[in-house]
């Protein structure tokens, strides 16, 4: 073999040498940018209609849908589902899409709903975002379910104090029977923060909101009463057919709304008495906002309505599982380390703080002129 040869040999050998490695960390590489960036299933609540036979609401979906077209880099994959108005159905639900390979979930689960399935994120199987229960069984726990809105504490107080705001002393409170883990903790807030005064005599009615008929409350309501307290919520449109009704024996009566009637069809249900409606939102008014109104036009220019007030919060929720799983954390318990680590996080539509528990320290916004929001 001539010295040509060898030389040409070795050269050979060497790139061979030099090729495995470059080939393994060409795969290497390879391997983890698709790790990195993979799609990560979030499976995102619908709810399903509280009445019988009624239109599903699409506004958590199409809140879905314009986010990822907004972010087409993102990771995140919408897994859907259902939320069934009969709450022994959530954490069966919810269990199924864990089974499924589910790990992340945004939560549009009422208090009914969320209280039984807090089990399914105490262990880090998976992590929830929830942006519709103020349940105090929330509040408070070391698990995996945070939470965007305030608990039913700070809410009823807040409404309270609101009511000490208004003129008179006699006060009807029509209290919704279907969310009970909600509404009655919530009455019992209330009137203990209202009594504190001494102004106000409460009249509390239990009844089934979506079931009313006029004719069953109307010597109820043409008593003399100074103020409505609608405790309902689930966007039902017949808290607007109930305010309507009541603003009929009392023209000239506030009527307080929770933050869970933040809905187009309430409002347009109200029909005169939307000029006499007091909303305590999440959220200020889309004319005092011009994130809230910029999301909410392209919202409207997409689908062709405008959505119920809760998909501001779902579209929070997105946005912050969007900025962990582009961080690198795709784990439930990274996740939660990454949200709880920097406490104040930057969405588009404001600050989302977080305490020590994953839930929301913010405050509140009133509205009182609602007829501009269906403007």
């Amino acid at each position: 073999m001539t010295t040509k040869d060898i030389v040409r040999t070795r050269s050979k050998r060497l790139a061979v040498w030099l090729a495995v490695p470059l080939l393994a960390m060409t795969a290497l590489m390879a391997w983890l940018h698709y790790w990195s960036s993979r799609p990560i299933q979030v499976g995102l609540g619908i709810d399903l209609p509280v009445i019988y036979g009624a239109v599903i609401d699409p506004s958590d979906k199409n809140t879905a849908d314009l986010f990822l077209e907004e972010h087409p880099h993102s990771r995140i994959r919408i897994h859907h589902l259902y939320n069934d108005a009969r709450p022994e159905t959530a954490a069966p639900d919810l269990e199924a899409a864990i089974r499924q390979g589910v790990r992340f979930f945004v939560t549009t689960q009422a208090s009914s709903h969320a209280a039984p399935s807090l089990h399914l994120f105490a262990d880090g199987r998976a992590l929830g975002i929830n942006v519709s229960s103020a349940s105090l069984v929330l509040s408070g726990e070391d698990d995996f379910l945070l939470r965007i809105v305030p608990d039913l504490r700070q809410e009823q107080i807040e409404l309270a104090r609101q009511v000490e705001q208004l003129p008179g002393s006699r006060l009807l409170v029509l209290q919704d029977t279907s969310n009970l883990a909600w509404t009655a903790p919530a009455f019992a807030i209330f009137s203990a923060a209202l009594s504190a005064s001494g102004r106000w005599t409460l009249t509390n009615h239990q009844l089934m909101v979506a079931d009313f008929t006029p004719a069953t409350l109307t010597e109820l309501m043409s008593a003399p009463y100074d103020a409505l307290y609608l405790l309902a919520g689930a966007y039902m449109p017949p808290i607007g057919g109930l305010a309507q009704l009541f603003h009929q024996f009392h023209p000239q009566a506030p009527i307080l709304l929770t933050s869970w009637a933040r809905a187009p069809a309430v409002f347009e249900q109200a029909g005169s008495a939307i000029d006499r409606l007091i909303l305590v939102g999440h959220f200020p008014s889309r004319h005092d906002d011009h994130a809230v109104d910029g999301y909410l036009r392209r919202f409207n220019a997409r689908f062709g309505y405008v959505p119920q007030g809760m998909t501001l919060g779902t579209r929070q929720a997105l946005e912050l599982l969007d900025q962990a799983f582009a961080q690198g954390h795709d784990t439930p318990e990274a996740v939660k380390r990454y949200l709880l680590a920097t406490p104040t996080h930057q969405t588009s539509l404001g600050p989302i703080t977080f305490d020590p528990y994953g839930d929301l320290v913010g405050g509140f916004h009133t509205l009182n002129d609602l007829r501009r929001e269906l403007q």
